[in-house]
């Protein structure tokens, strides 16, 4: 949690600096949410296996206007899943309510081509390179057993190259809504008990954000 607030403090004061500094250009803050896929893996006793989940989270987002059709890009997105599963009904006496989880943040630096059809609508697409780090937590009898156990994974690492495209609506003179799509391929690794992991996964994701213009138009 510090590392997050942490970050989002250095983001915050990223965005002010570069506001002061491009005062003459547009800049958009986008805040909102987000969903996409958790590659995780988890310790199978001879081999980690690796696996994808859907995730939920949110998002903070930056566009500068460098140009009236293209603008740098950057976000930063924090993620979560959570299942629980309770014993059937034919479960053996004592058996335990089993609860997986995800957690994760990344971050994405790209640039985007912009099309503005009126003043008030823009079109975006561009590709980028996107960072993910995550991980899972198993609580519960695992397997079934009504045994307590507990079982958090280590980190996995992801580096993707990342193509997004989306829209944005202004709604009022400095404010709107936008939303976009995504598509990654990367390559991501994981290591635990000196087991080694290597995979290139592949997801879509996509998110809706609240947007703030500021600077000239």
């Amino acid at each position: 949690m510090k590392r997050i607030v942490t970050t989002l403090a250095a983001l915050a004061l990223f965005v002010a600096a570069s506001q002061a500094v491009a005062a003459d250009k547009s800049i958009l803050i986008g805040i909102g949410l987000s969903h996409g896929t958790a590659d995780v893996a988890t310790n199978q006793g001879t081999v980690n296996t690796a696996f994808q989940t859907p995730e939920l989270g949110g998002r903070f987002e930056y566009w500068n206007m460098m140009k009236d059709d293209y603008a740098l890009n950057f976000n930063a997105n924090v993620g979560f899943s959570s299942e629980t599963d309770k014993p059937r009904a034919n479960a053996p006496a004592g058996t335990r309510e089993q609860k997986f989880t995800t957690s994760s943040w990344s971050v994405r630096l790209g640039g985007d081509r912009v099309y503005s059809p009126n003043s008030t609508t823009k079109m975006f697409f561009g590709p980028g390179v996107e960072y993910w780090s995550g991980k899972a937590k198993f609580e519960g009898g695992a397997g079934g057993y009504p045994v307590a156990t507990t079982y958090e994974t280590k980190n996995v690492s992801r580096v993707s190259l990342h193509g997004h495209m989306g829209g944005m609506m202004m709604i009022g003179p400095n404010w709107g809504l936008s939303g976009q799509i995504g598509h990654k391929v990367g390559i991501a690794s994981y290591e635990e008990n000196s087991g080694k992991s290597n995979w290139m996964p592949s997801s879509f994701d996509g998110a809706m954000e609240l947007i703030f213009s500021f600077g000239s138009k």
